[in-house]
């Protein structure tokens, strides 16, 4: 028994017999112990044969000047190998093409550094530059990635808290945090304790100098708050480092808009790596069978084409919670001061406390409250500058 599916694979041509008496031709073709797979009659005078290219191989041998043989099509193996031949020229810039996007893909043509200070970003692209880290290079590895930013924290560790390099298609964009090391400023020769912001002083203290502004004082910008010397029994000035710290009632006008619905979105600690391909601003998930409802995640491209919106990558993903909130204009109030008060603190490192909020004027719609506050702080106002001893009164015993 013949296996047709197979059959649809072997060298297989369609091939048309045109004569006066068809009939006698097939005939004499099965005479002949021709093997035909299909018979298709046409007309009294045409008929289509189906049969292997061997069997039409032994056809040809039958000569007849009566009745005329031609292939019509090709099918199986030697319809593909027709095909292939017919369209080699093409096939083969289209796998030219192909492997020149496969190369292009792997090289990288953009290398951005994403910081506000010029030195660092020009420190961490002298440091990529010694790891092969450029333009118009292969990609790495996500391997070589960890390890090369490893080697540039380990190099500068008095500079850098943290490099992560991620890979976009043909771009690399490198994300680093500076290191801020808080260290006392050395003291060298003398100096006065001024003040940095205008104010009203709310406590003064003073390891090293003297006061020469005091509790509930008011004072402007450079004013000095802490001299660089002592005065003596005689009224003379003994030269001295002023050293303290000088706290201060300072002032702020905040406008801000707060809105009455609040989403607030927060990470549960659930966490795994998830595989994905990304086409155009989809992203489809591999064996991903429990996925979470909300997240946030960091990926790696392990891979991209040439196209820039198709690339396979690895996720890490955070399971998130969002909390939908609905506030009365009491509540906003509330809110408000709460964020303003945290905010402040958060951008300004001097500052201790909020001492006092109050509302100078507000305005509202169906989204939201506009306010103007008033805020007071309580923070560090004293700035340590430099001190020129000549600057004190001539004739006064002055002892080093």
């Amino acid at each position: 028994m013949r296996n047709r599916y197979l059959e649809k694979y072997d060298r297989i041509v369609k091939v048309s017999v045109v004569g006066k008496n068809v009939n006698r031709y097939i005939a004499r073709v099965v005479k002949e112990h021709i093997h035909i797979i299909q018979l298709i009659p046409v007309s009294y005078r045409c008929v289509h044969l189906i049969m292997k290219f061997s069997e039409y191989q032994k056809l040809k041998n039958i000569k007849s000047v009566l009745y005329q043989v031609t292939i019509l099509s090709y099918m199986g193996s030697l319809k593909v190998k027709k095909k292939f031949k017919s369209n080699l020229i093409l096939l083969f810039f289209l796998l030219l093409g192909l492997l020149g996007l496969i190369f292009l893909s792997h090289v990288i043509f953009s290398v951005d550094v994403v910081h506000q200070n010029r030195e660092i970003r020009d420190l961490i692209r002298d440091e990529l530059r010694k790891e092969n880290v450029a333009t118009f290079q292969f990609k790495k590895t996500y391997d070589e990635l960890e390890d090369i930013e490893e080697r540039i924290l380990n190099r500068n560790k008095d500079r850098l808290e943290w490099i992560e390099i991620v890979a976009y298609g043909t771009k690399y964009i490198v994300h680093v945090e500076e290191r801020k090391i808080n260290q006392e400023k050395e003291i060298s020769g003398y100096q006065n304790i001024v003040s940095r912001k205008e104010g009203v002083i709310v406590s003064i203290y003073a390891k090293s100098g003297e006061k020469v502004k005091f509790v509930h004082d008011y004072v402007k910008k450079g004013d000095v708050i802490i001299a660089g010397y002592v005065t003596l029994p005689n009224n003379s000035r003994v030269p001295a480092p002023a050293i303290g710290e000088v706290l201060g009632e300072v002032w702020y006008l905040v406008k801000i808009d707060y809105p009455f619905i609040y989403q607030e979105t927060k990470v549960t600690g659930k966490s795994k790596t998830v595989y994905s391909i990304c086409f155009l601003n989809k992203r489809f998930g591999l064996f991903d069978f429990h996925e979470y409802h909300t997240y946030s995640f960091k990926n790696r491209v392990l891979f991209s084409s040439f196209i820039p919106f198709i690339s396979f990558v690895r996720e890490r993903q955070y399971e998130t919670v969002v909390y939908d909130e609905v506030y009365t204009e009491d509540m906003v109030k509330g809110k408000t001061f709460e964020y303003v008060s945290d905010k402040l603190k958060k951008d300004n490192s001097f500052i201790k406390e909020i001492s006092d909020i109050r509302i100078l004027s507000s305005s509202s719609d169906e989204d939201s409250i506009q306010f103007q506050l008033f805020v007071k702080a309580i923070e560090s106002i004293g700035v340590a500058v430099p001190l020129d001893v000549n600057s004190l009164s001539h004739g006064e015993e002055m002892n080093s």
